[in-house]
């Protein structure tokens, strides 16, 4: 998980309150926030990532204040007067990134360290709330830099400017190949024909959307008013992380002032401070904590995670916070109840039950043939049921069948775009990085294989496979294993001549049960060693467990 380091000192400050360390520290743990160190100076705290408004100092030291009990501010209210500027949206952005939203802090103070914190805060937002820029991104200027006339969002050819921390005009395609930023999120949307999306005021460009913003509207210490805007692609998104935004800055002391956004006729005001209600049965949250408490102790509980709450009929009435975007329904305040109520308190019930617990015997026949191989001086390994074509085929010289194979839509990975259609190419990756290891090598793999059905089903079957690998590795070894195996488990077979593609030819039969193919094994081709990188000769068997008869 990422790490948020945060300045105690700071902290301190935020939270208006003489704590010690030792209370700092249990607060912060009984909030289910996870604390990878704590200095003299700083506190090391793991990133909770469903928590927005948990990624920065502000939000933790509000979450802190009311966890304590030592705020009853429950709400936000922008400053007073007329919205302070528009921004008019073109309608070439609507294929692009549709939405944006815009407000005015008056009368930040800033230092070095709070500065520092807020725009770490961002990045980690955008990064992660924000998929990387995908989602959201949020762009932070000096608002007195800025023309006090409407802004236009719209797309713009290949434009140039000078970008924030640099002294010469580049090129918005340049700026997308040579700048950090650019490198790092020129991916997050599509530039290039349509045009790139720029925020503007009367005297230029403020912000190249959404990957770099204007040296011209650079935020310092001495900066004192601030424009900030968020862009992406969902205008509910875009409203929750601007209320989340402005909720920050009024408890840093600013004055938050509302933007209108103009879609031509269609007009929004940001931010909105939208707080809704949940009402939810007391008898609800005992059944989902397994704790009863009465309406009085529920809404201490609630005013402890920053809810307004209040009882109303035989249920209890919470007004979400307006900087919470985590919240979807009901489920997510009683987690917040059995944080507050704390679950160390939390007592398991044990599930009641008329029958005794007892293991599948497909469960208990796969454990014996577990300790079947492993009697015989196999090591067992477990490998992922992901693959890709290449390992899946290509690398074993067998031809592919695409239409068997369960593949994956839109992989973001070339290395797992399938699940695995059998176990022997994942047993030769084994051999394959432990090749500086003591001979000899003798593993094997009890697990599934997927395919699709003449029904076009996925078909799932527990298969068994084997490899040895030794200088001397040859078809009577592997065969013996498997003779070996069949008596065990008292199962009649044949072994009939095959060609298989991964195998030398004359070197590997067919395992037939009543007839029927069940599995092959044989000496590995030297083609499929080197395609592996093996240096050593390999024999190996793979059996489809359901052909046995034995499940």
């Amino acid at each position: 998980m990422p790490v948020m380091k945060i300045n105690k000192s700071y902290l301190g400050s935020l939270l208006k309150l003489k704590i010690s360390d030792e209370q700092l520290r249990d607060q912060i743990l009984k909030l289910g926030l996870e604390i990878e160190s704590m200095t003299k100076n700083e506190i090391d705290i793991e990133l909770h990532l469903s928590r927005p408004d948990l990624l920065d100092p502000v939000g933790i030291a509000r979450a802190l204040r009311y966890f304590m009990h030592k705020s009853d501010k429950f709400h936000y209210k922008l400053g007073s007067g007329k919205p302070e500027m528009t921004i008019n949206v073109s309608s070439s952005v609507k294929g692009v990134r549709p939405f944006i939203a815009g407000m005015v802090v008056k009368g930040i103070r800033f230092d070095d360290i709070s500065l520092q914190q807020l725009m770490a805060f961002t990045d980690k937002f955008c990064d992660t709330f924000g998929r990387e820029r995908k989602k959201i991104a949020v762009g932070i200027h000096d608002y007195d830099s800025i023309e006090k006339t409407d802004l236009s969002y719209t797309l713009s050819k290949d434009d140039s400017f000078v970008a924030l921390n640099s002294k010469e005009r580049e090129s918005f395609s340049s700026i997308l190949k040579t700048n950090k930023k650019g490198i790092d999120y020129g991916e997050s949307i599509a530039y290039g024909g349509s045009g790139y999306p720029v925020l503007k005021d009367s005297k230029g460009i403020l912000a190249l959307i959404p990957i770099i913003n204007s040296e011209r509207t650079k935020v310092t210490k001495s900066t004192k008013n601030l424009f900030v805007d968020v862009t992406g692609n969902s205008e509910y998104a875009i409203g929750k992380s601007i209320d989340m935004l402005a909720a920050m800055f009024m408890d840093m002391g600013a004055t938050v002032c509302p933007v209108i956004t103009a879609y031509g006729s269609s007009k929004k005001t940001y931010p909105m401070m939208d707080s809704d209600y949940i009402s939810i049965a007391l008898e609800d949250i005992w059944k989902s904590l397994g704790v009863k408490f009465d309406y009085r102790a529920a809404i201490s509980l609630a005013n402890k995670m920053g809810y307004e709450a209040a009882s109303v009929g035989k249920k209890i009435r919470f007004s979400t916070p307006e900087y919470r975007i985590d919240i979807i329904n009901e489920q997510d305040i009683i987690e917040d109840m059995a944080i507050a109520y704390g679950y160390d308190y939390i007592q398991p019930i044990g599930l009641p039950s008329y029958n005794a617990g007892s293991l599948e015997s497909t469960t208990l026949m796969n454990r014996n043939l577990e300790s079947m191989m492993t009697g015989m001086g196999f090591t067992q390994v477990m490998n992922s049921y992901l693959t890709n074509l290449s390992v899946n085929y290509e690398k074993m010289e067998v031809e592919k069948n695409k239409d068997e194979a369960v593949t994956i839509t839109n992989s973001v990975n070339s290395s797992v775009s399938m699940l695995r259609t059998w176990l022997l190419p994942s047993l030769m990756g084994n051999l394959s990085r432990s090749q500086h290891e003591k001979m000899p090598h003798r593993l094997f793999e009890l697990d599934m294989a997927f395919s699709v059905n003449a029904s076009k089903k996925v078909s799932e079957e527990y298969r068994i496979a084997a490899v040895v690998s030794d200088p001397k590795a040859n078809l009577n070894d592997i065969k013996a294993v498997l003779e070996e195996l069949m008596y065990l488990n008292r199962i009649k077979y044949t072994v009939s001549k095959c060609s298989h593609g991964s195998f030398i030819e004359g070197r590997c039969g067919e395992i037939k049960v009543d007839g029927k193919s069940v599995g092959f094994f044989g000496e590995i081709h030297p083609k499929i060693l080197n395609n592996f990188s093996i240096d050593e000769p390999v024999s190996a068997f793979e059996i489809n467990l359901h052909g046995l008869g034995i499940y």
